[in-house]
């Protein structure tokens, strides 16, 4: 994990902002090192590249959701099982039965690797708008949220608070809130066809 983290600084140190981009693409479906690396050692640097590198961190994460799709629409459950533990596929298995796309929106802002999501949502068929869209609010938050932490409170604080816990609270509560409201919706529509139903069968009788 090391050697693969200083590959990615390495990449970073020959090529900046392609070398983070390249390294958000591949993280979303095979590469181990989160980009967050890369991004935090760009704004501790370099402050003013604040916005453009969050956004070229957001667009290369999404582009690289879509081959983690594509893994594993094309590979079916046999390649989670191959790339994961059964009992992690099991639990993202679990998540997305609960959840649907919240379960995406949930692993692209927090620690949870982003890489098993992604390919879990073509294996699973998600319909690749959401994932999409959950891709792009949830990698856009985080990366956005790092990028301007380290460039408001500086690298001495980021070292000393776990942001990323910050984070998971966060969309935690946002997730609870779409969930209730989805839920309250549907009740509210429910309640109304069966008190359509009822009004015709009491004009019926």
């Amino acid at each position: 994990m090391e050697i693969l983290k200083q590959w990615a600084l390495h990449l970073l140190e020959q090529y900046g902002l392609i070398g983070l981009f390249t390294v958000a693409f591949i993280e979303s479906s095979f590469f181990p090192v989160p980009p967050d690396v890369l991004l935090i050692a760009i704004v501790g640097t370099s402050p003013g590249l604040a916005l453009k590198s969050s956004f070229i961190c957001t667009i290369g994460s999404v582009l690289g959701a879509l081959l983690g799709y594509a893994v594993g629409l094309i590979g079916g459950r046999p390649i989670l099982l191959k790339l994961f533990r059964r009992e992690k596929v099991e639990a993202v298995e679990a998540l997305y039965s609960e959840y649907g796309g919240y379960a995406v929106l949930i692993a692209a802002f927090t620690p949870i690797p982003y890489k098993i999501f992604t390919i879990a949502s073509g294996v699973f068929k998600l319909n690749i708008g959401t994932m999409l869209l959950m891709s792009i609010i949830g990698r856009g938050a985080r990366f956005f949220l790092v990028a301007y932490a380290v460039r408001f409170a500086g690298l001495a604080l980021i070292k000393r608070v776990d942001v990323f816990s910050l984070a998971v609270v966060a969309v935690l509560s946002v997730a609870l809130l779409c969930a209730w409201l989805y839920h309250r919706k549907k009740l509210q529509r429910v309640f109304k066809e069966a008190s359509a139903e009822a009004q015709k069968e009491g004009a019926e009788t």
